[in-house]
């Protein structure tokens, strides 16, 4: 397990590590495939999938493995809900991705009506 994020100041601090963005956008695909990344042995490929999945986001590889930690990181600290809220509540010019919301939202949505657990 990574480090635990202790409080709100330190979550936000790794949402922007990820992208809020990237948060909003790709947490139920982290929720969906945990069991993809949580392996050690085919982490490096969910990694590598969401690298193509984002399609240029990232100049190479390693930006994109920094933003799968940090979704790591606040999924294995149970602070996923408060991430998504953060989402919510960002300034839709400075998240810049209209799907962010859409997809936290939706994301919130199942995992309160206990469609995703975590």
């Amino acid at each position: 397990m990574s480090k635990e994020i202790e409080n709100y100041f330190e979550l936000k601090r790794v949402c922007r590590s990820a992208g809020l963005w990237y948060v909003g956008a790709f947490m139920i695909e982290f929720l969906m495939q945990q069991d993809k990344w949580s392996n050690p042995d085919t982490k490096n490929d969910f990694v590598e999938y969401m690298y193509r999945e984002c399609g240029g986001t990232d100049s190479d590889i390693n930006g994109t493995r920094v933003r799968v930690n940090s979704v790591i990181r606040i999924i294995e600290s149970r602070r996923v809900e408060e991430a998504l809220e953060l989402v919510l509540a960002a300034d839709d010019r400075k998240l810049g991705c209209s799907e962010a919301k859409e997809n936290a939202r939706a994301t919130l949505e199942r995992l309160r009506n206990g469609e995703i657990r975590y």
